[in-house]
């Protein structure tokens, strides 16, 4: 199983655009259907979500101040919302993977 490269998006409240993020996707490079994880609040886990992804990222992108940022700003904004650190890529990978 070939690792998957992923996007990384910070999430913002959209009246506090420049505030601290509140979530972050990780979205799969591909050409097939989304595989994304994201923060999971209520399960305090990094978790398979391509539905919530697709519709924060494309549908309804107006509910968030969505910022695009590399792997290294990825893992150090999360600890805004989380003491559990980012997944490699390799465990993004895994986590997308189980889930289909």
């Amino acid at each position: 199983m070939a690792t998957l490269t992923f996007g990384y998006f910070l999430l913002r409240r959209p009246d506090d655009p420049t505030g601290p993020p509140v979530n972050l996707i990780a979205e799969a490079d591909s050409t097939g259907p989304t595989q994304a994880v994201i923060w999971d609040r209520s399960t305090d886990a990094w978790t398979f979500r391509p539905d919530v992804a697709a519709a924060i990222l494309w549908a309804n992108p107006e509910r968030h101040a969505i910022e695009q940022v590399d792997r290294t700003t990825a893992e150090r904004q999360t600890a805004h919302f989380t003491t559990v650190p980012l997944p490699t890529e390799a465990e993004l990978t895994e986590i997308c993977h189980r889930a289909t």
